[in-house]
């Protein structure tokens, strides 16, 4: 599929898809078929029979469990109530998808209703809104009939008619598609290329295995057996039943200029004149206790009423989880600016508790997954109706030991001895999981990736001792940035990491967390929008959201694992390093009688690090500084970077490419690796031709057309590109390798482009971020965050793109033909090589 297609195509079904849409899956136009396939035979007609023999679990259900017969006694006052309905992978065969512990699709919200014979099984959407009292009201209810997912016959009724006795046997301990242990396939996976598992249902292998009932919810563990691809698939799965309180937590209303996890909601009303959508953040329940509440008011720190515990996976080495808890309880300093203290705890699995289980829905837990993956990722499932968080995961995959390791040794081996080590000491990994830790815990409480941050800082501050020790890398632990791979050798007392906790974070806590005693979400709006007037012009506070490669990477100011605010000063300091690094890293990894196996593995990170330099770099080329502006701050939703940046970024590209091979490709080093270890003449040439991208002219031909003057237009562009990359030739130097393999790819671009009038994007695209391992996949709920994208769409590239590539032909042409004698003898054979094509080119 053509990637433009595939992006326009998928950015359709996102627009059509609301975060509510990913929650709930089905339209009401596409309901469950009502399902009854219970056992009539049940062989008992009333109540003592049910008891008789069955194990018997008191709570906010009551629970008999009889061998592989599994009753509900609902209460009547329970009926019409709003639940949460979860599925939880507890343990697994295969852990290719879903690993154990982890959720693979977002709780349900349901409810149960009964008639004379069935109680039914709703599945609710809380998307639609409307007063009850507005005429407004009875469509809506005509139009948003509560689907029903399952229907129960009625075995009987308790003695006192209290309570409903139906058979959830079957829907336990079947393959029930909106609980299944397989993630679900979305237009993201199919445009990622990505084939989830799917598998055939066994349903005489497959049974419940255990049942709890607690006051405000219950769990049904089962063992769920597939075929997957001809060979055996089971999956132990928690299912839970947690009872919502009947009154939703108050919402807050979001603001583009603040990073939070949005939920989204229609509101039917007369009040405007179009549907009003409302996004609220995603946040946990946190309020003193009654007791509290004067003291609150008055200043002291108190303790919330329900604190967020976060119990530590017993799997995870002691080593590490002291670490982990660190970062946990990092968070408290955010909290208690807001008046609370232990506000986040961080705790072991209780060991004297028996109804304590981790896959219960009511406990957040930080689970250690051991899977070759090099990940961790915080996603948090929350009460659909205000946005509350009820629980929240950490999955800490063991590879990600492997990415941390890799990454401070590329990016701080030149300053820190104790990062050339094979195996870290217990502080040197320590300090990098707490990172870890405290940036996924971030994510559980609401907060998404501001990968702006890092931009507020001047570059020369990073190699300040004083600054470093005050500020860390990055005013917010949210953003990707990850070590000071600006230290240069000799900067002695420079701090390496990013802050325990930003300054952003704790303005983003309070803007989401501290209570604000007026009537109403609306009446909050004027307080929240003064905190943010009072940031707005300071750097540090600055909230620039995560630009997705799928889409458009166009923002210099909020990049990913970048430093500082000029990444061509940030990225020469590191690849000074590099250039470092390199020339040790044999003495630094020498293990006598050891295969060159990790050296090797670090040669190639030290590549995948030079290619985020370079790459950062990309970004200017028709670069625009994204902003979200609201009425009266005198902000622009975008700004052109300069012409100079962009000319400077250019030759920064061009003079870093061809003297690359000079420092990394060392024959004493490369000769104890496999052949072919690297692609360095490959990559350049992908470089070299993604500087023809469509999308480059497109952003600066909108530039031309609103300030001729002073814009960067798409010709002197171009006519720069063509400068620097025929430099050589124009100069009539010899060529090596690397050169001729960049001029063979910029002019293959260029008539690649023309000849299909707009040159794909999966050029210069599949190198942002191309393949790069980005610690915290979080969940797919992230790909909610505000995606920026450039500001225009390309619509008429074509007609501007033809003739500047066109243009650019005819001067190669003009050259080649003149320069096809000269230069040695593999120069002229490039020469003429590329003569003979453009000659065919334009004779087509």
């Amino acid at each position: 599929m053509n990637v433009r297609t595939g992006i326009l195509i998928f950015a359709g079904l996102l627009l059509a898809k609301t975060s509510e849409a990913q929650l709930f899956g089905k339209k009401l136009g596409e309901l469950s078929p009502v399902t009854t396939k219970q056992d009539s035979a049940v062989g008992a007609s009333n109540y003592a029979d049910i008891l008789k023999d069955a194990e018997v679990h008191e709570g906010m259900f009551k629970i008999f469990k009889k061998k592989q017969k599994v009753y509900f006694e609902i209460p009547q006052c329970l009926l019409d109530k709003e639940m949460l309905l979860s599925s939880r992978v507890t343990a697994t065969s295969n852990n290719t998808d879903v690993s154990g512990g982890e959720m693979p699709l977002h709780p349900l919200l349901v409810k149960f209703t009964r008639d004379d014979e069935q109680v039914y099984l709703h599945r609710l959407s809380p998307l639609n809104q409307c007063d009850p009292m507005s005429p407004i009201y009875q469509s809506l209810q005509r139009n948003n009939v509560e689907p029903i997912m399952e229907a129960f016959k009625i075995v009987c009724e308790n003695a006192d008619s209290t309570g409903i006795v139906i058979d959830v046997s079957f829907f336990f301990c079947s393959d029930q598609k909106e609980l299944s242990p397989f993630k679900p396939r979305t237009p993201l996976s199919f445009i990622l290329g990505e084939n989830p598992l799917e598998g055939s249902f066994s349903s005489d292998k497959s049974t419940i295995l255990e049942v709890k009932s607690f006051p405000l919810n219950l769990n049904i563990k089962s063992r769920l057996v597939y075929t997957v691809d001809d060979y055996p698939f089971t999956a132990i799965m928690t299912r839970s039943i947690i009872l919502l309180p009947d009154e939703p937590m108050r919402p807050r209303i979001s603001d583009v200029r603040i990073g939070y996890f949005p939920l989204r909601k229609h509101i039917y009303t007369e009040k405007v004149d179009e549907l009003k959508k409302v996004d609220y953040i995603q946040r946990w329940r946190i309020e003193p206790k009654d007791e509290d509440v004067e003291r609150y008011r008055n200043g002291e720190l108190v303790e919330p009423k329900k604190p967020i515990v976060w119990y530590i996976d017993p799997a995870i080495p002691e080593r590490w989880r002291k670490y982990i808890k660190l970062g946990v309880e990092d968070w408290q300093a955010a909290f208690e600016e807001i008046g609370f203290k232990n506000a986040i705890v961080a705790k072991d699995y209780p060991v004297d508790d028996p109804n304590f289980d981790p896959d219960d829905i009511r406990y957040s837990c930080y689970r250690y997954i051991t899977t070759e993956t090099a990940n961790s990722m915080g996603p948090a499932w929350i009460d659909p109706r205000s946005g509350e968080i009820i629980q929240a995961d950490v999955l800490f995959y063991h590879n990600v030991i492997k990415l941390l390791h890799n990454w401070q040794f590329v990016q701080l081996a030149q300053v820190d001895p104790k990062v050339r080590a094979k195996v870290f000491d217990e502080e040197t990994m320590g300090r990098a999981l707490r990172y870890v830790a405290a940036h996924e815990i971030g994510h559980t409480l609401g907060l998404m990736h501001n990968m702006g941050a890092s931009y507020a800082y001047p570059v020369d501050s990073l190699r300040s001792v004083t600054f470093t020790r005050k500020y860390g890398t990055t005013p917010s632990i949210m953003d990707y940035a990850r070590f000071n791979y600006v230290a240069q050798p000799g900067d002695e007392g420079v701090n390496l990491l990013p802050p325990l906790l930003g300054v952003y974070d704790k303005y983003a806590i309070k803007w989401g967390y501290a209570p604000i005693a007026v009537e109403n979400p609306e009446a909050e709006r004027p307080i929240l929008n003064k905190w943010i007037q009072e940031k707005q012009d300071d750097p540090m506070y600055h909230y620039g959201p995560q630009q997705f490669s799928l889409f458009s990477i166009v923002d210099p100011s909020a990049l990913s694992e970048s430093l500082g605010n000029d990444c061509m000063k940030a990225n020469r300091y590191g690849i000074e390093n590099l250039k470092y690094i390199t020339s040790h890293l044999l003495e630094w990894t020498y293990d006598e009688g050891v295969t060159f196996e990790k050296p090797e593995e670090l040669y190639r990170e030290i590549f995948s690090q030079y290619r985020r330099y370079i790459e950062h770099i990309l970004v200017y080329l028709g670069g625009v500084y994204l902003d979200a502006p609201v009425m009266g701050d005198q902000k622009k939703a975008y700004k052109f970077v300069s012409k100079e940046k962009q000319q400077e970024a250019l030759a920064f590209v061009l003079e870093q490419l061809r003297a690359f091979p000079d420092w990394y490709c060392q024959p004493e080093i490369e000769r104890n690796f496999s052949f072919g270890n690297t692609k360095v003449a490959e990559y350049m040439g992908l470089v070299v031709g993604s500087l023809t991208s469509s999308g480059i002219l497109s952003n600066l031909s909108v530039w031309e057309k609103q300030d001729g003057k002073d814009a960067y237009t798409p010709v002197e562009y171009m006519d720069d590109v063509y400068n620097l990359v025929m430099e050589p030739t124009l100069k009539r130097q010899d060529l090596n390798h690397y050169e001729r393999v960049m001029q063979y790819n910029y002019i293959l671009s260029l008539m690649m482009a023309e000849g299909k009038g707009i040159t794909g994007e999966k050029g210069r695209r599949s190198l942002v971020e191309g393949d790069h391992t980005d610690i915290c996949s979080c969940s797919t709920s992230h790909l909610h965050e505000r995606m920026a994208m450039s500001p225009v769409d390309g619509s008429d590239t074509r007609i501007v793109a033809n003739a500047v590539y066109h243009y650019e032909l005819e001067k190669v042409y003009k050259l080649l033909k003149r320069v096809m004698n000269s230069g040695d003898r593999d120069t002229r054979a490039h020469y003429r090589n590329l003569y003979f094509e453009v000659s065919k080119f334009f004779e087509n």
